[in-house]
Formats: structure tokens, C-alpha cells, sequence
């Protein structure tokens, strides 16, 4: 306790008889900024930029910069709207060839369906009898978003299958003819 004592004695100036505390723990007036070595804020009259939230007060001496954000959002594709078959499953005489090449060579036009659908030659023959065609009028079905389901192209296999190549093929045609198009 002797030792403060002898401090602020020390401090006190001389002419007029008042203790001057700001020599001695070097307090600086808040004009001035914070002392030498402090992290704070940047103070008017220092270097380097001073941001703060856009819209709220900022102290006296500090610099603000306003710091537009752009956000680009990547825009997800949708899907199109699900459509119906360009033909019904009946519609065998809006194409005559396909119709007849099916009655009378079903077996070769399933390979030749396959290569046309994009598919190996060798899918009828992989798959057993008018089988090949339910994975082929799926592909279809799905790539072109048409509205149906496995179990209906399974019974479509079953109980019409020469309808159904004769339908695949159309609709083949059709998407090929309206890429064209739209090229």
C-alpha cells in the first residue's frame, strides 16, 4: 500500500495540484481510439476498412461499407408434365409396315425392335418368348415420360404382344420425328 502512495504523489502535478492518471496507466480519450497493441475495431484515422451490418447505427469514427451478396441458385430441371402413348395399343393400321412385318416375322422384328430401341439384337433371345418386350416398352415408357406402370406394360405384353411391338415402334418414330422437329 506504501508503494501506490508513493505513485500517485508522483502524479500529481505540481502547478496545479491535480492528479494526472492518464500518464500513469495511459488512459487515452475515446477520440483518440483504443492504446497501441489493442485487437479491437479500427478507429477513424487508422488503416484498413471497417465493416458493419447494413442498416444499424454505427459508433462515431468507424467506416462502413455496404457488401452486396449475390446468390446464384442453380435451377433444377423439371421433369415435363407425363403425357399418354402418341397411338393406342389398337392403332396398328396408322402404320401397315411395322404391322405386317410383325404378323409375319414377330420373331425378327423383336430383334429389330431391340437394335431400334437402342438394345442388343440378342435381347428376344436372352429373354424367352414375347418377355423382351416388357423391359423395351418400360424403356420406352420411362425415357419419354409416359404415364403407365410395369404391371400394366406386363399385362399389355401378355395378352397383345404383337399390338404392343407394333406400339413401340410407332412411339419411336414419333419421339425420333419431334426431335427432328425441334432441332
Amino acid at each position: 500500500m506504501h508503494s501506490f502512495l508513493l505513485r500517485v504523489v508522483k502524479m500529481v502535478d505540481r502547478s496545479s495540484g491535480k492528479a494526472d492518471f492518464r500518464q500513469q496507466n495511459q488512459i487515452q480519450p475515446y477520440d483518440q481510439g483504443p492504446p497501441q497493441g489493442y485487437g479491437g475495431p479500427p478507429y477513424a484515422g487508422s488503416p484498413g476498412p471497417v465493416t458493419g451490418q447494413p442498416g444499424i447505427a454505427q459508433p462515431y469514427g468507424y467506416h462502413s461499407t455496404n457488401t452486396t451478396v449475390v446468390v446464384a441458385q442453380q435451377q433444377v430441371p423439371t421433369r415435363p408434365k407425363a403425357r399418354t402413348w402418341s397411338t393406342g395399343i389398337c392403332g396398328c393400321f396408322e402404320d401397315i409396315g411395322s404391322c405386317c412385318a410383325v404378323t409375319w416375322c414377330g420373331s425378327f422384328y423383336m430383334c429389330y425392335l431391340s437394335t431400334k430401341l437402342g438394345e442388343s439384337c440378342c435381347l428376344p433371345i436372352a429373354i424367352a418368348g414375347y418377355g423382351a418386350l416388357i423391359p423395351l416398352r418400360t424403356k420406352i415408357r420411362a425415357e419419354n415420360n409416359i404415364v403407365g406402370s410395369i404391371c400394366e406394360d406386363c399385362c399389355m405384353v401378355c395378352w397383345c404382344p404383337l399390338c404392343v411391338m407394333c406400339q413401340l415402334s410407332r412411339e419411336h418414330d414419333h419421339v425420333q420425328l419431334n426431335q427432328e422437329i425441334v432441332r
